[in-house]
């Protein structure tokens, strides 16, 4: 009977971590797609990155693909739903492809990445959800068990410590007032103590249990509400592919008309691109002679000009000699200013030095 039952719990077990797996997946690669197409638009406008990134891969496809909706968005809007329905599954079919264009990511508009943050919450949300039910209860299973081994050792201990003091006791009579009193007061606290860890243990066996049940119930709901979704989007799924096979016939026609119109136009620009040549070299004949022009005038232009500032260097230094003889002939006059004043000053102190001298003598 045993046997029985744990074969059906490691059934259970098994198809449980299928199905998770399973979940988890399919919100792994919604969130490829939604990727994928969050940075379409930019892959479009920028097919020149594109192109360097994909050649030689195995998304080389995707390169075609992006030029047609590039070049067919202003033909037809049937032809243009339909380029951007096959470009949208194929980018879906391989949405691995985002990791990439890492660039195109960082650049998303800040609604786009709020889009991608909320998706990507919910990803981690349901895989936090989804992976704890069996594994985190186990592994908290194993911690109480830890627990409870490190109660048990420490059981063991007091219990070697108690023997070892009753060895003593005879050694030690005349503390055994004092020992009988702390031996007891351990006993008790150890008591309490084991009173306490089994009842907290017993309450935590019983949260977990509860925890463990409802979390059991919420995933089978939560399989239960994805597999209707599942279903939903296959069935129009299948709908939209008989539709766009529908649009695919109309298409067709559409495409060799607009071909016609292609050829005529790709005519018409052979002859005007032709026409555009022969103008371009006449004017490269012009400007070879204009050019020729131009050379002969600077020629005469760079003599004229080193004639001009062999003139200009003359009048420069000219100007700086009268300059430094004006200041020269200021110093001078300012020296000789200044060499009268102290002059007419020292012979004033003479005389007056010389009457003082005549007054002292007639005294």
């Amino acid at each position: 009977m045993q046997n029985v039952e744990a074969s059906l719990a490691e059934d259970f077990a098994r198809i449980r971590e299928v199905q998770v797996n399973n979940v988890i997946r399919i919100l792994e690669d919604s969130l490829g797609r939604i990727k994928v197409s969050l940075i379409l638009p930019q892959m479009v406008s920028d097919l020149d990155t594109v192109e360097r990134q994909l050649r030689g891969t195995a998304y080389q496809p995707a390169i075609e693909l992006l030029s047609n909706v590039k070049k067919l968005g202003t033909v037809n809007m049937q032809l243009v739903d339909s380029e951007i329905l096959k470009t949208i599954d194929y980018f879906h079919r391989n949405f691995e492809m985002n990791e990439l264009f890492p660039r195109f990511l960082n650049n998303l508009s800040p609604y786009d990445k709020t889009v991608l943050v909320a998706f990507e919450t919910i990803l981690s949300v349901a895989r936090r959800q989804i992976e704890r039910t069996s594994k985190a209860e186990i592994n908290m299973e194993r911690q109480l068990y830890v627990m409870y081994r490190e109660r048990e050792e420490t059981m063991a201990r007091n219990e070697k410590f108690r023997k070892k003091l009753k060895s003593k006791y005879a050694a030690l009579r005349w503390k055994q007032g004092a020992q009988f009193v702390i031996l007891e007061k351990h006993e008790s606290d150890l008591a309490n103590k084991k009173w306490k860890n089994n009842v907290r243990i017993q309450n935590e066996i019983e949260k977990r249990s509860r925890m463990l049940r409802d979390n059991h119930k919420l995933s089978l709901l939560r399989q239960k509400e994805l597999e209707e979704e599942l279903e939903r989007a296959e069935s129009k799924y299948e709908l939209l592919i008989k539709n766009n096979v529908i649009k695919e016939k109309e298409i067709r026609g559409e495409k060799s008309k607009l071909l016609i119109q292609l050829e005529n136009i790709l005519r018409k620009y052979d002859t005007s691109v032709s026409d555009k040549l022969r103008e371009n070299l006449e004017l490269e004949d012009m400007y070879k002679v204009a050019k020729k022009q131009l050379d002969e005038f600077m020629v005469q232009y760079r003599k004229e000009e080193a004639v001009y500032k062999n003139i200009v260097v003359k009048y420069e230094k000219e100007e700086q000699r009268k300059q430094q003889q004006r200041i020269m002939i200021y110093m001078m006059n300012r020296a000789a200013r200044k060499i009268q004043r102290y002059w007419q000053k020292w012979r004033k102190d003479q005389l007056k030095k010389a009457r003082k001298a005549r007054k002292s003598k007639k005294k």
